[in-house]
């Protein structure tokens, strides 16, 4: 089966468009692929956050950026079974491009307060920045997902954390350390998008890992990795 067809499955799934047979295919891709599975969970969450915004038409302009940052239609034909089962699926992924393009403009929406400068910096470098390394986070009291970025300036970490209490997040790469305070809570439902830059430290072939604390108690854990040069 071909990954057009894996996504297919997913977003069918996500519709609710599912044959017992599809579901029970997707089952047996799931537990025989963890990147699939990976795919599968970010896209449930990025679905759950949308649910929870109130809808809106955006600018024309937007609009149209949007559509032209779109990919071709794949060259691989598809059975008409997925192509039917997956088009609001596709709509999703659609949307989906829209949120990557204006991330900013929807999670500062979600937030309420303005980031620190340096978090503002951290943003605005991760924008025109490569995704190196993704991870979900979870840990019952929290929920998200946390991204390595690298770019001429150096290395970056994108969090998207939601939470029914505040969490902190404390970054530890090498002999550097770093902290984001008060990400989520019962206050903000849709979550907190935060991004954080890593002056000093190396770009290439280096663990970062994350701690993400409520009330100084830690909830959950997770590990970035920077590749090093080919």
């Amino acid at each position: 089966m071909t990954s057009e067809e894996r996504s297919a499955l997913i977003h069918a799934e996500l519709d609710g468009a599912l044959s017992s047979e599809q579901r029970a295919e997707l089952a047996r891709l799931l537990l025989a692929d963890p990147q699939l599975r990976a795919l599968r969970d970010e896209l449930q969450a990025v679905r759950s956050r949308l649910e929870r915004l109130a809808q809106a038409q955006p600018p024309a302009a937007l609009k149209e950026s949007i559509l032209s940052r779109l990919p071709p239609a794949p060259a691989t034909p598809i059975t008409a079974a997925y192509r039917t089962a997956s088009a609001p699926g596709w709509r999703l992924a659609a949307l989906l491009a829209g949120l990557l393009a204006a991330g900013t403009i929807v999670y500062e929406t979600v937030e309420g307060p303005s980031p620190t400068s340096r978090e503002t910096a951290g943003t605005m470098a991760a924008d025109s920045a490569t995704a190196v390394d993704s991870v979900v986070v979870g840990g019952g009291s929290v929920a998200g997902r946390a991204t390595l970025y690298r770019d001429r300036s150096g290395l970056s970490v994108g969090l998207e954390v939601s939470a029914a209490e505040p969490v902190d997040v404390v970054i530890a790469a090498g002999s550097s350390s770093f902290r984001i305070n008060g990400l989520g809570g019962a206050n903000v439902p849709g979550g907190t998008r935060r991004t954080m830059a890593l002056p000093g430290v190396r770009t290439q072939g280096q663990e970062i890992d994350l701690s993400f604390l409520i009330g100084e108690r830690t909830v959950s854990r997770a590990t970035l990795r920077a590749p090093a040069a080919p």
